[in-house]
């Protein structure tokens, strides 16, 4: 035993602990690797059925309560031929978590793949497992994969499948007005979207308060899905409808206008609450159709100017992105919001000029309409306002998420 063992944790030195922590991990490695040892023998000698188990796995689920994915992977890493991942974690190059991405990987080896490819990408994944962590392992482990299937593929019947991409994605709608969707992707679409949802699925940076984003990584990705749709949505390619590109009829009676409350049908969205409303019309030309009592049309309006593309284009350099507090979404995942409500039924809504408009993102977007928040333009900078709750005395906040450095 060292001496930094037989020192309490607190009292060592930064270069103490630092060394004390690797030399910690080089054990677990080899005590994982000696586990091995032990597993791949009891499997040879049939000691889980000796013990009343229906195999090994089963036996270590009973004697070691582990679970049944853990039981498994250590069978089948322990009767892996495999020398080159043995050797590293013996060594204690390599942890767990890389010897499982490894043989997950090579044990899907089609029967085409000779000994020596086998041997070499062995080797390549024991390499990169000593200077990245699993999660790397597993990328470069799709790709090897990948590779397999092409290679192991009729030239014929792998040109009609690129020419034909397996591609599904269905849906549903709840009743509360939500949609449940499920899919496939063939794996180039597959990259593309991964590649676009990684950056916009980031979690938030803490607030001024020091909370971390409270969204988990599934409620995350949902968002930059929204997001990905939103910007889609307003794509000078997307394919008209009528003669006008994103035309919404909004009808809704002259009480609900009046009040700010109750539903509204709107084309192409069903019920939507008139909060609800009042966003998705901020891009949108937006036809009202106002109807009194009995049903009859009061007033069928005129469709409003949304922002220019000259506009949309000052904005992008005045505000550089998102104004949302700590939001770093650039210009092109953005709409012009009116700060004035030109929906306001109380008095005429707020013009379509650069003083009455901000850059907000999607999910930025939700908060001035449904989360209590409020925009101004002050000296030419866009400010937010929280709501009281979180800031009784609502002290404006300016996103600076998008400042050059310094």
């Amino acid at each position: 035993m060292s001496v930094a063992e037989m020192v309490p944790v607190w009292q060592l030195s930064d270069g103490e602990l630092t060394a004390g922590l690797l030399a910690a991990e080089r054990d677990l490695c080899r005590a994982y690797a000696r586990m091995l040892d032990l597993v791949g023998d009891c499997d040879k000698r049939g000691l889980g059925v000796e013990k009343g188990c229906r195999g090994t796995a089963a036996f270590l689920m009973l004697s070691l309560r582990v679970s049944q994915k853990e039981a498994k992977a250590r069978v089948a890493q322990a009767n892996a031929e495999l020398p080159l991942l043995r050797k590293a974690l013996e060594s204690g190059e390599i942890n767990r978590e890389h010897a499982n991405e490894i043989e997950h990987v090579l044990s899907q080896a089609p029967d085409s793949v000779s000994d020596e490819e086998l041997s070499a990408n062995e080797a390549s994944l024991v390499e990169l497992s000593q200077q990245a962590p699993p999660s790397t392992v597993r990328k470069v482990g799709r790709r090897i994969l990948g590779y397999w299937d092409l290679e192991d593929k009729n030239p014929d019947d792998r040109e009609r499948d690129l020419s034909q991409p397996n591609r599904e994605f269905s849906y549903r709608w709840l009743r509360d007005g939500r949609m449940k969707y499920t899919g496939t992707f063939d794996a180039e679409t597959g990259h593309l979207a991964e590649n676009l949802l990684a950056p916009l699925a980031k979690p938030n940076p803490v607030d001024e308060f020091g909370n971390p984003d409270p969204r988990t990584q599934e409620q995350r990705n949902g968002d930059a899905v929204a997001a990905i749709f939103d910007l889609a949505a307003r794509s000078p390619d997307l394919p008209v409808k009528a003669g006008e590109r994103a035309v919404v009829t909004v009808t809704i009676s002259l009480e609900e206008l009046e009040r700010r409350a109750g539903t509204a049908m709107l084309d192409g969205y069903g019920a939507v609450s008139v909060s609800q409303l009042r966003r998705i019309c901020c891009d949108t030309r937006v036809v009202p159709a106002v109807l009194n009592g009995a049903g009859e049309v009061l007033d069928l309006g005129r469709a409003v100017r949304t922002a220019t593309p000259s506009q949309r284009r000052a904005l992008a350099l005045r505000d550089n992105g998102c104004t949302g507090p700590g939001c770093s979404r650039g210009p092109k995942w953005c709409i012009p919001h009116h700060i004035r409500f030109w929906t306001d039924p109380h008095g005429p809504g707020g013009p379509t000029d650069l003083v009455n408009l901000g850059l907000t993102c999607e999910r930025c977007h939700h908060l001035l309409h449904h989360g209590g928040w409020e925009m101004r333009l002050r000296n030419g900078i866009i400010e937010w306002l929280p709501p009281t709750w979180l800031d009784p005395e609502r002290r404006p906040i300016r996103n600076t998420a998008h400042d050059p450095p310094r």
